[in-house]
């Protein structure tokens, strides 16, 4: 690739990306940077707030942020079984991602989510297209037969392959007008998303040829809304890399993986519900999706990857589960609104750069750990505010404040 074509293919996809903001209601400024990029977003208004409820000690979410209702700690004790459902046409919930057993084991602040599948079956993938590019082909990964109806009238096509990682691409599909469309996938058998990511090009589920990065940015953009039906088990690296107007997506009960940076640079998503199915979090996996307020992860999940929320600055809400052993490298770097972390009693090692920049928050609380966790340098709370407290057991504070890297963050390690 070209110097040329590389700067081409970057100013595309700043452009796209600030018709994204402007799309969502945020504000471009005239003067369309790189650098001012993070600013614009921060002016589109964002889910996670609601006159239903308020964010308490456990707090009830719908997919797209709403808080349906929450309970403190002391209601919970009470509670005989979980709030109702939320209803949407044409959506059928599957249920909450915890079970009221787990809460009542668990007993601290925790998000939980609804999970949903269409209630036909079908994929929908709601598409925006502008003039000039009409010519989107989509990618995913069939073991049987997948059939994919464009929205507008003209015959599906059909894609076949016998598992869920080898990619399938239908021809390049003529939209007669651009404008929006819902894209219905049907699938008979088992499907897998696709994405593919490199330092010189992307390939996600939207794209308009192999070699043409700039128009594949532009196609990418066009998706806002995902709702996922049956047959889906598996979510690939990148699969919705840089699809900057992806403003919410549904997740059902059937999907057991979701891999590496698979909503990376995703910036208009503003919540997501991690079904109770899947067990693992992959690196970079919401790196750079600066709208996303609240994520509501259940306590099945085992590991989250590096870099995992690096750059969420809108993340005002997070629980870490308790199956999570290491809060790895970069995971929180540059979550601006993060107020508070409970770290939970399994953490045994916390990363480089773990929660650098975490310029909000105004307690990090480690009073569940019973030994000291291993910190792998003194970069992990870079840029700590003053007057933030790393609250320990009163019975580790000589041990915490020895132990190799914490010494830097003494002033702020108190016992309670």
């Amino acid at each position: 690739m070209s110097v040329q074509t590389e700067i081409d293919r970057i100013i595309t996809a700043v452009g796209a990306a600030y018709d994204a903001v402007e799309a969502k209601g945020g504000t471009a400024p005239a003067a369309q940077t790189i650098e001012g990029l993070a600013a614009a977003v921060g002016t589109i208004s964002t889910g996670g707030s609601s006159a239903l409820g308020a964010p308490g000690d456990i707090t009830f979410y719908d997919y797209d942020g709403t808080i349906v209702t929450s309970w403190t700690l002391e209601e919970l004790a009470t509670k005989t079984a979980l709030p109702d459902y939320p209803s949407h046409n044409g959506l059928t919930c599957q249920g909450w991602n915890w079970s009221l057993a787990g809460l009542k084991t668990t007993n601290r602040k925790m998000n939980v989510g609804a999970m949903y599948i269409t209630d036909d079956g079908k994929t929908r993938i709601y598409i925006r297209l502008e003039e000039g590019r009409t010519s989107p082909m989509l990618g995913v990964c069939p073991n049987g037969t997948v059939t994919v109806d464009w929205g507008d009238g003209t015959t599906p096509d059909t894609l076949t392959g016998t598992d869920v990682t080898t990619v399938k691409w239908t021809p390049n599909h003529a939209y007669a007008v651009p404008g929006e469309y819902v894209i219905k996938l049907t699938v008979d058998g088992t499907m897998g998303f696709y994405g593919e990511f490199s330092l010189t090009s992307a390939s996600a589920i939207l794209r308009y040829s192999s070699s043409d990065d700039n128009r594949n940015y532009v196609y990418r953009s066009s998706v806002q809304k995902i709702e996922i039906g049956n047959g889906i088990t598996s979510i690939d690296g990148s699969s919705f890399y840089s699809c900057y107007s992806l403003a919410s997506i549904t997740m059902p009960n059937s999907i057991t993986s979701i891999k590496e940076s698979t909503f990376y640079s995703c910036y208009s998503l503003t919540s997501i519900t991690i079904p109770d199915s899947v067990t693992n979090i992959g690196n970079s996996i919401f790196n750079s999706c600066y709208s996303l307020a609240s994520i509501t992860i259940h306590n099945g999940i085992t590991s989250v990857g590096d870099s995992a929320f690096h750059n969420c600055r809108s993340l005002a809400s997070i629980t870490i589960p308790n199956g999570i052993t290491s809060v790895g490298y970069s995971i929180f770097n540059n979550c601006y609104s993060l107020a508070s972390i409970t770290i939970p009693n399994g953490i045994t090692s916390v990363g480089d750069s773990a929660f650098k920049n975490c310029r909000g928050v105004v307690f990090y609380d480690f009073t569940a750990c019973t030994t000291v966790p291993t910190l792998a340098s003194t970069t992990a709370f870079t840029g700590i505010p003053a007057d933030c407290k790393i609250r320990i057991p009163a019975a580790l504070v000589n041990a915490w404040k020895a132990a190799t890297n914490w010494a830097t963050y003494a002033d702020h390690i108190v016992g309670v």
